[in-house]
């Protein structure tokens, strides 16, 4: 009797998912993987880069799309900002290895999207002290979710950068198709 509680337990906590879509990586999904996938800009599609700066604190993003026929939240996965052009060279790339082959954070996450289309882009960092008590977690940093939504161009390619500053975070948009320039990209309407 114990074992038919216990399966129709676990079957009814599986189907309780919560209200997002996850295609973040996953070491058991995707295996070990060095760097995160690359994307273009191409005749037909934009391309959207997220990053975050400020400090090594994880940012989860997750993005919705005004084409999509299921408007939950996609969690695309987790950045951290390694340090580079901060720290030595051999550092930044250790951290970035580390970060990326073990648990899934990479130095920036990229995006092909349809143009024309509103994109809402969620970034949110959440910082645990799993050694508070023995059972439970304690939130010991915490900034988001900021938004940040617009309407990409084709053959463009942008920028979404999560600041985290002391206690605090921003998100900016900016359009860095050509690398050496940083325009700013006003906010649209929400979807």
């Amino acid at each position: 009797m114990k074992k038919i509680i216990f399966i129709v337990l676990a079957v009814a906590l599986a189907g309780c998912h919560s209200n997002v879509r996850d295609s973040s990586p996953s070491l058991l999904k995707d295996g070990v993987q060095l760097q995160q996938t690359k994307v273009v800009a191409d005749a037909d599609h934009a391309k959207v880069i997220m990053k975050s700066t400020g400090f090594p604190h994880p940012v989860q993003f997750s993005v919705r799309r005004s084409s999509d026929t299921d408007q939950r939240a996609e969690i695309l996965g987790t950045v951290v900002d390694s340090g580079r052009g901060k720290v030595f060279g051999w550092i930044a790339k250790m951290n970035e290895v580390t970060n990326s082959a073990a648990v899934k954070r990479f130095p920036q996450l990229e995006m092909q999207v349809d143009p024309g289309q509103t994109v809402e882009v969620i970034g949110e960092s959440r910082v645990y002290d799993s050694n508070y008590y023995r059972y439970t977690e304690r939130v010991v940093y915490a900034c988001g979710p900021m938004i940040s939504t617009f309407k990409p161009e084709k053959q463009k390619v942008y920028l979404v950068e999560f600041v985290i500053i002391g206690a605090g975070c921003e998100q900016h948009v900016y359009d860095v198709t050509q690398p050496q320039e940083r325009i700013p990209v006003p906010s649209a309407s929400g979807l």
